[in-house]
């Protein structure tokens, strides 16, 4: 993992998305101001992390939420593959599930997100690694421990 370069946050390394807080990003892996990070390969479709946020509308529940994503995700790609919501855990987060999903909207390639959606009081935060399916593996370590250091900032 890498310092982040001249972004404000809670420490002077810290980058900010909001109220996500990177404190550190993967060897390989570039930082892209007010959207997340990005991994190029030579020859391959970059993989990346993007970070948003959002606001629940109505309740208190994070299923609420991520039934109306599924439901979009099913309107937008053809035949999606989804797998979750799971249940999970993150520091500062009263609720936290994960969600992965496979589709093909790009030249008939399999592409491949894995979504973290937390929720504090009304505020949703979402992370999503998105890769094609053929470099998940070569993926998938670096994106868990990005999410392994990412933090809430609980003052905004």
């Amino acid at each position: 993992m890498s310092s982040n370069p001249n972004q404000p946050g809670i420490s002077a390394s810290a980058a900010r998305v909001g109220r996500w807080v990177i404190p550190a990003i993967p060897f390989g892996w570039t930082w892209i101001p007010e959207f997340g990070i990005q991994k190029r390969c030579e020859g391959v479709v970059p993989s990346n992390v993007y970070l948003r946020e959002d606001e629940l509308l109505a309740g208190d529940k994070l299923e609420l939420y991520i039934k109306a994503q599924i439901t979009i995700m099913k309107r937008t790609f053809m035949e999606p593959m989804i797998a979750g919501p799971a249940a999970t855990e993150f520091p500062g987060a009263e609720e936290a599930a994960m969600l992965m999903l496979k589709h093909r909207p790009m030249h008939q390639v399999s592409v491949f997100q894995v979504q973290h959606y937390l929720r504090v009081g009304k505020w949703i935060g979402i992370a999503t690694l998105t890769t094609l399916e053929s470099e998940l593996l070569k993926v998938r370590p670096d994106f868990d421990q990005f999410m392994k250091l990412l933090r809430i900032d609980a003052g905004v």
